[in-house]
């Protein structure tokens, strides 16, 4: 993108030491960059013979100390850790955080942008998968941005999340370990980043023992919905034949296959053992309790608000790909 006949952003941020995105945010004034760093980059476009009025580069501040967080659902419990995770963050280091649900998941990156001009928002923090990389690519030219809990490996993006399909591989072979081998998978969809791994991970222990998928037993629920979870693991339970354990990629799905299985006469765990993913209240307040894979949500939530505000305090700051530990959390009902 020239600025100039003769001179391009990316010259200027050579010239400066900084990244193509930081000058373009000081150009468009769009996001937050330090001082310091807005005068460098003044300076260097003063290098070149040129002045900040040829581009309308002022030297105010623009910093809203505002970061927008983006979830996909207020109502799925797993984000209350989250998000006491990256409120601490914020509030340690000044900044504001404002938390929004995207209207149309598949545009959602359009919706976010509007917002940020609008806004003046100093960096994104996505915790949800995005569909459209090019355009997250390209956006992350505009604004300081990192991803929390769910990515689409864009090397340029930081994230912090889990090892998904890792996970999985841990919870059937401990199912697996206590001699249960017919188990049925309650999923979400596969648009999501973690499905896709989790049932990965899932089918690859499978495959490691030697065992052969029941693709009917394979399920995939539209939302995190425990009402929806219970009436499709009840229309499986009513087969002539059934599972003798349960892997949810949630404990809402994991309360869920408990209650259908009660519903059903059956016992947990001795007819049918259950196990659930995330480890939240939930999991310790159903009877029988939940046997879980915990993953650490409050510090995902501040290890990704960490990143992005050091991102947007030093936009030279290097991209980090985390990849936090999970534990088996091991109750009655396995």
């Amino acid at each position: 993108m020239a600025i100039s006949k003769n001179v391009t952003i990316s010259e200027i941020a050579k010239q400066a030491h900084v990244s193509t995105a930081t000058v373009s945010r000081i150009i468009n004034k769009t996001g937050y960059v330090k001082p310091e760093t807005t005068r460098k980059v003044i300076q260097a476009i003063s290098d070149f013979g040129l002045t900040p009025k040829d581009f309308h580069i002022t030297e105010i501040d623009s910093n809203t100390n505002s970061i927008l967080v983006c979830l996909p659902d207020f109502r799925n419990p797993f984000y209350a850790d989250v998000i006491d995770g990256i409120q601490k963050a914020a509030t340690s280091r000044g900044f504001r955080t404002f938390y929004y649900e995207a209207s149309d998941y598949k545009n959602a990156l359009n919706e976010y942008e509007n917002i940020m001009e609008q806004n003046n928002f100093s960096g994104l923090l996505l915790v949800h998968n995005i569909f459209d990389k090019e355009k997250l690519g390209r956006l992350r030219l505009k604004y300081p941005i990192v991803m929390c809990s769910e990515h689409c490996n864009v090397p340029e993006i930081s994230f912090v999340s889990i090892d998904d399909i890792y996970s999985s591989q841990i919870a059937i072979n401990y199912l697996l370990s206590v001699g249960r081998n017919k188990i049925a998978l309650v999923n979400s969809m596969l648009t999501n980043a973690y499905a896709k791994y989790r049932e990965k991970g899932f089918l690859e222990a499978l495959s490691k023992a030697g065992l052969v998928p029941n693709n009917d037993w394979i399920m995939h629920i539209s939302n995190i919905d425990f009402d929806i979870a219970v009436s499709v693991i009840s229309a499986l339970l009513k087969e002539q034949e059934h599972p003798d354990a349960f892997y949810c990629v949630s404990d809402v799905y994991g309360a869920a296959a408990i209650k259908a299985i009660q519903n059903c006469n059956l016992r947990v765990p001795e007819d049918i053992a259950v196990i659930g993913f995330d480890n939240i209240d939930l999991a310790k307040m159903v009877v029988p309790s939940l046997t879980t894979i915990s993953q650490p949500k409050m510090q995902m939530g501040h290890q990704s608000c960490e990143l992005l505000l050091n991102l947007i305090e030093n936009p030279s700051s290097p991209t980090q790909h985390i990849l936090l530990n999970t534990e088996l959390i091991v109750r009655d009902s396995t």
